[in-house]
């Protein structure tokens, strides 16, 4: 297994875990605010409250993380290239190449 295969399997291992236990941060620190502000007593939730808010914030991270992804697909293949022609556009017309501006400075020292 050579080198480039090693550092993308942690990649992929590292996306895994985030996708895991990001949720799971995400239910604590909730949990966290709700006990501090009194609105909730930790001895009132059961572990399958526990579990119910941990699968639902897992499919909301799943889902809004699908949903950046396909975003930013989008203004990739779309809206991206457009954005480019023109500023490559733009960029042609405000700046001469070498042999022209020699000529506009009067410099013709060969």
């Amino acid at each position: 297994m050579s080198q480039s295969d090693q550092r993308n399997n942690l990649k992929i291992l590292l996306v895994g875990l985030f996708l895991l236990f990001a949720p799971a941060l995400f239910v604590v620190v909730t949990l966290e605010f709700l006990i501090l502000t009194g609105d909730l007593v930790l001895s009132d939730i059961s572990l399958l409250d526990f579990l119910e808010l941990y699968l639902i914030d897992l499919v909301l991270f799943a889902a809004v993380g699908y949903g950046i992804y396909r975003l930013t697909l989008w203004v990739v293949a779309n809206r991206l290239p457009e954005t480019l022609d023109g500023q490559e556009l733009q960029g042609t017309d405000s700046e001469p190449a070498d042999g022209d501006s020699r000529e506009a400075s009067g410099d013709e020292s060969r």
